[in-house]
């Protein structure tokens, strides 16, 4: 491994400071699970690194003006442990098969986001879920939807002086059925790998669903591992806003979905089966999800 600089700072805007000098050889370093793997094998070449690990400031979630924000620096491990992640069934099972127990323990969601892998486990739910992202430097602040944030495989709208510092989601994607009886929602999510634990995703899908009476008011689809980056089916939405939850939709849906991505061939994987696997997936998941709002 190069030699680099490691920075630990205390407080956010010590952090800041040293991001400050906009400088691509300056990284921040939240778990390591991702950057250490990358400077092992060069595809990163930082001569700084600034932890966030003792920033007490990046962790937590915390209900605020209707809004549930989770610091960058929260743990996987943690995220899956807080009581609020009971309301999330897409997050929850997303954060459960995450990697291993171990890794778990150092990742963060922030982490996850900023790595910006078309895999990302953590990625498709939150999509799913309308999340934005905050992003601060020292002398701004600026949040946007989280589906403007990728730009393509580990590439994001990130500029080198800024940190992610939390990932928020509006109250109507995370209340659970029994919590809001006019216009209940629910979430769901899978991801196919080639076994049960440290599994890259071959695809993994995430849908949120807004129930009213046998209509389906409202729905997002994510897709993961079957596009350059991260990605809503926005097409296979519009088939179902404002319809009638049956079997003639749901499969015309998860057709529009499979055609919507574009997925590739590697040693894990056809495209052709990614495509057949989102379609089977894509249905599934909105049958979970819709029958947890009866």
């Amino acid at each position: 491994m190069r030699d680099f600089d490691l920075l630990q700072p205390q407080h956010l805007s010590d952090a800041l400071d040293a991001l400050a000098q906009n400088d691509s050889a300056i990284r921040p370093l939240a778990g390591g699970t991702d950057m250490l793997v990358d400077i092992r094998a060069q595809r990163a070449k930082p001569d700084v690194l600034v932890s966030l690990q003792n920033i007490s400031e990046l962790r937590g979630i915390t209900r605020e003006n209707g809004t549930l924000k989770i610091g960058a620096a929260t743990t996987i491990a943690e995220f899956l442990k807080h009581p609020e992640l009971t309301k999330h069934d897409a997050l929850r099972y997303a954060a459960y098969v995450f990697a291993n127990p171990m890794i778990r323990n150092s990742a963060t969601i922030g982490g996850n986001i900023g790595s910006a892998s078309p895999a990302g486990d953590m990625l498709p739910p939150l999509l799913a879920l309308d999340a934005h992202i905050e992003l601060v430097s020292k002398n701004e602040a600026r949040v946007m939807p989280l589906s403007d944030f990728f730009l393509g495989p580990r590439k994001t709208a990130k500029r080198a002086n800024e940190l992610i510092t939390s990932i928020q989601l509006p109250v109507i994607s995370y209340q659970s059925p029994v919590s809001s009886l006019q216009s209940p929602v629910s979430s769901a999510f899978y991801k196919l790998g080639l076994r049960q634990a440290d599994a890259i995703s071959l695809i993994s899908v995430a849908v949120w669903i807004q129930r009213d009476g046998e209509k389906i008011r409202d729905v997002r689809i994510a897709l993961g591992a079957v596009a350059p980056r991260p990605m809503r089916a926005i097409r296979a939405e519009e088939i179902l806003r404002g319809e009638i939850f049956n079997e003639m939709n749901l499969k015309e849906s998860a057709r529009i979905a499979s055609e919507e991505c574009s997925p590739i061939d590697d040693l894990r994987a056809s495209a052709n089966y990614r495509r057949r696997m989102i379609a089977v997936y894509v249905r599934r998941m909105l049958e979970q999800a819709w029958s947890k709002t009866q």
